[in-house]
């Protein structure tokens, strides 16, 4: 199975919480995860792959924009479009307060302290949603759980 957390941006909350959902974050100490606030990698348009659960299923997240609830339903059709199945392909919408603001911050031009911006911006967001963070992974452990 494949899970792809997507958000606004692919490198902030829906990062935190692949990285909570496997188990590897559990403190407010995240500013140093591999890929944290890295524009470059959220602008490919890729889905960026984190891991692996304990189950195999591989975790990635994914930027899809401003609309996240949109990016969703698209990926979903896609998805059903495709013939998979959502046993084969789950996607977990990531959303927190703030989110506006770390997208703007996320765009915000390198040469004007950008990435400095960038970091210390969404970490001092992000650290006042950590438990929305750890309620959106615990939900889809239970979702999956149930889906077995």
């Amino acid at each position: 199975m494949n899970i792809i957390f997507i958000a606004n941006t692919g490198t902030h909350h829906a990062l935190i919480a692949a990285h909570i959902y496997l188990g590897r974050l559990n403190k407010l100490d995240f500013r140093y995860i591999t890929g944290f606030g890295d524009t470059a990698a959220d602008k490919s348009g890729f889905p960026i792959y984190i891991g692996e659960d304990q189950q195999g299923n591989r975790v990635y997240t994914l930027g899809v924009g401003k609309d996240v609830l949109m990016g969703k339903k698209s990926l979903e059709d896609l998805r059903n479009l495709l013939g998979f199945s959502e046993e084969e392909l789950v996607i977990e919408p990531v959303s927190v307060a703030g989110q506006g603001i770390i997208m703007l911050i996320s765009h915000w031009p390198k040469l004007l302290g950008g990435g400095y911006l960038n970091v210390k911006g969404s970490t001092f967001l992000l650290r006042r949603q950590f438990g929305v963070l750890q309620k959106t992974a615990g939900n889809l452990h239970h979702k999956l759980k149930t889906m077995q």
